[in-house]
């Protein structure tokens, strides 16, 4: 009994009749054991690292990689992640009575209260607070009572 050929694409250069004769003069072949397993762990390890966002421009930053760089008094930061005209995804930790002048950005500025107090000026922030800051609009004072530990998207304070 003759195999039934299958349907071919449009843009395929050949037509059915070649692709039958090609079919039958192909010859089986055995492949060890061995590279099965090996193609095997291979195509599932891609679909892993697919499914885990570990490949196609994904980033991951884990709680324990990366440094906390001290950048003032007071104040730590961790950067994320940094884009080549300088605007950064970073965390800034500030410890209890921390407090420094106001200041503008050369970048939008968003700000995601994680944990503590930060007031700007006469505006005072808490954990699950957000900010937004125009480029270029300076605000208060920043100071915090009880310390804090905030996401920023932005540049640092200039």
């Amino acid at each position: 009994m003759a195999k039934q050929a299958r349907p071919i694409p449009e843009a395929s250069a050949l037509d059915n009749e070649a692709l039958e004769l090609l079919a039958e003069a192909q010859e089986p072949v055995e492949i060890p054991a061995e590279r099965v397993a090996s193609m095997r762990a291979s195509v599932l390890d891609r679909v892993a690292r697919d499914q885990a966002c570990e490949e196609n421009g994904f980033q991951t930053l884990r709680k324990d990689e990366g440094g906390w760089i001290k950048e003032m008094p007071g104040a730590e930061i961790k950067i994320l992640h940094e884009e080549a005209d300088g605007l950064l995804s970073y965390l800034v930790r500030l410890e209890p009575g921390f407090e420094m002048e106001g200041h503008d950005h050369p970048f939008d500025e968003e700000c995601l209260m994680l944990e503590g107090d930060v007031s700007f000026g006469d505006l005072t922030l808490y954990a699950g607070d957000f900010h937004f800051a125009p480029k270029g609009m300076p605000h208060g004072r920043v100071s915090s009572k009880q310390g804090c530990l905030a996401y920023i998207r932005g540049a640092l304070p200039v």
